[in-house]
């Protein structure tokens, strides 16, 4: 309340206004499209990224995965291990073995295939 409009005109850094946010929008969509046509016209690219893919379509697992393992490996604060990258890398690595793993097997992940069963009644209500 205290800034002047006229700043919502600029398009600073994570300043939030509308035109870095015009800006953050279209770059996310560049990447998303790169990524894409590169997936498309790659096909080696494609099979080295498998294991991200399938990390991928089970996203909702893999965020519950990730928020059950920080809660139940917690460091207190102030330890060295926070500032650590280890527990990073083991949380992506794990990710990506299991969805590897589980993709192998199964179409959706676990979760995925439970909130699927949940909502498959609603298609029949009019």
């Amino acid at each position: 309340p205290d800034m002047p409009p006229s700043l919502l005109l600029t398009a600073g850094p994570h300043s939030g206004t509308t035109f870095d946010i015009i800006g953050s929008i279209g770059v996310a969509i560049l990447v998303i499209v790169g990524a894409t046509v590169a997936m498309d016209r790659l096909p080696r690219l494609r099979r080295m990224a498998k294991p991200v893919i399938a990390v991928g379509t089970m996203s909702l697992t893999a965020y519950v995965g990730h928020f059950l393992a920080q809660s139940a490996l917690a460091v207190p604060a102030g330890t060295g291990t926070q500032q650590s990258w280890v527990p990073l890398l083991l949380f992506v690595l794990g990710a990506i073995v299991f969805a590897a793993i589980w993709s192998r097997f199964f179409r959706r992940g676990p979760l995925e295939y439970l909130l699927n069963a949940a909502t498959k009644p609603a298609k029949h209500i009019r």
